[in-house]
């Protein structure tokens, strides 16, 4: 496994009354782990890459007219990823740092950046235990529901089966790539499931299923793959036919309208290097979007 630098750009490069971890709303948290990959590479190295292309990203959001960076954000050392620990392990660090860190105990707002999608288990994990009925809205192309991958429960092909392990709330927006074990275990949870083709269909229809079946708490993880390849190429498991930016900022804008978000993560960039940085800039891009649907526009 690749070493991530310990030191990564801070988002947006602020200026300093605006990136104070003491009073900023928002904590950015790097979380370069790749530790379970089962096809292409290079997650580990995503968090560093969304970040360095952050500060081309306007601070002015064109739809809600507002400068979300008022409210102060802050980026935080990365948890960093150990060598020779098994992903059981990587999981209980995560875990532990989340916990130490205080990040769902301060009422500010932690957006995690991964990093394979094994990471989100363990940050759930710790805003359950702050955060009673929390419900878990997913974008994804996978539905990550087997009990165990490659011989590994805590494979990313399983993050969102042992996300069950501490909620039971959990929509599935994007999803359209599942196995046969994942459907026939959970087929209760057909109506939780959230097709692009669904969502292209009957736009608003979706949203209300969305809306209905998250609680009032919600905590949101973006596997990148849920954009269709065209927006997103540069991700570990590309599939075909997904959704496009108006649509994922849409439900979010919704989502968070309507509920009360208490932070995120963005996982499975895979920057392809070079010029080509279409991906970790959606991958900025969105960030910021979360960072202003749920801007307190008079801070």
């Amino acid at each position: 496994m690749d070493t991530p630098p310990a030191v990564m750009p801070s988002f947006f490069r602020l200026p300093s009354e605006r990136c104070d971890p003491a009073r900023a709303k928002y904590l950015i948290v790097p979380v370069p782990y790749e530790g379970t990959v089962c096809f292409l590479r290079g997650t580990i190295n995503g968090p560093e890459a969304i970040l360095a292309v952050s500060d081309q990203v306007e601070r002015f959001d064109e739809e809600l007219r507002i400068d979300y960076t008022k409210a102060g954000i802050a980026t935080l050392p990365p948890i960093q990823p150990q060598h020779d620990v098994t992903p059981e392990e990587e999981f209980q660090l995560i875990y532990e740092t989340v916990r130490e860190r205080r990040l769902f105990q301060t009422g500010q707002f932690p957006i995690f950046l991964g990093g394979e999608h094994s990471i989100t288990p363990p940050i759930v994990k710790a805003a359950a235990e702050k955060n009673a009925d929390i419900s878990v809205l997913q974008f994804d192309a996978h539905a990550d529901l087997r009990n165990s991958y490659t011989g590994g429960k805590y494979s990313h092909a399983s993050a969102m089966r042992r996300v069950l392990d501490f909620t039971p709330n959990l929509v599935q927006v994007g999803i359209r790539s599942f196995s046969e074990e994942e459907y026939t275990e959970k087929k209760e949870r057909i109506d939780k499931i959230i097709t692009p083709a669904q969502v292209c269909n009957d736009y608003n229809g979706s949203i209300d299923s969305i809306l209905y079946n998250l609680t009032d708490k919600v905590y949101i993880t973006v596997d990148i793959d849920a954009f269709d390849p065209a927006f997103a190429p540069g991700t570990g498991t590309p599939e075909p036919g997904g959704l496009d930016w108006f649509q994922v900022t849409g439900i979010l804008r919704r989502v968070c309208e309507t509920k009360k978000v208490i932070g995120a993560d963005i996982v499975e960039t895979a920057p392809f290097g070079g010029n080509n940085v279409i991906t970790e800039f959606l991958a900025a891009r969105l960030t910021a979007k979360l960072i202003a649907y749920t801007a307190n526009p008079e801070q």
